[in-house]
């Protein structure tokens, strides 16, 4: 039911046949090791959660075994090529384009998320 009454972002396919919709709820420090999808977006609903992204060409490395909090904290300072980054905050969305790396760190005590799976770019054809 909860997701049934989300209101979609604003794009052409973002419609409830065209698009996917996943719901989160995470503690601090947690979040979500890269990894790289189709388009879509992502709405904070409560708390704040801090985006890492690279375009399709620039592969992050990182340890699969170690959390996104830890590739901030110790091998963020190190690297040459700094991805593009963000805070997203309650009430606030992002959009994440196709096939780009990201990884998400939670920054409050909870953070809560909807994320809307697009078929832009025909990536779902």
């Amino acid at each position: 039911e909860l997701l049934k009454s989300y209101k979609l972002p604003p794009c052409q396919t973002c419609t409830r046949d065209l698009s996917a919709l996943a719901f989160g709820i995470g503690a601090k420090g947690s979040g979500v090791q890269w990894h790289f999808h189709g388009p879509g977006f992502s709405e904070t609903l409560h708390g704040r959660k801090h985006w890492v992204l690279y375009p399709p060409d620039k592969k992050p490395k990182y340890d699969p075994d170690f959390t996104p909090l830890y590739w901030m904290e110790y091998s963020y300072p190190s690297i040459d090529s700094k991805p593009w980054e963000c805070t997203v905050h309650q009430g606030e969305m992002i959009y994440f384009p196709d096939m780009w790396h990201h990884a998400i760190v939670n920054l409050d005590p909870y953070t809560v998320f909807v994320s809307t799976f697009t078929t832009e770019h025909g990536v779902f054809n």
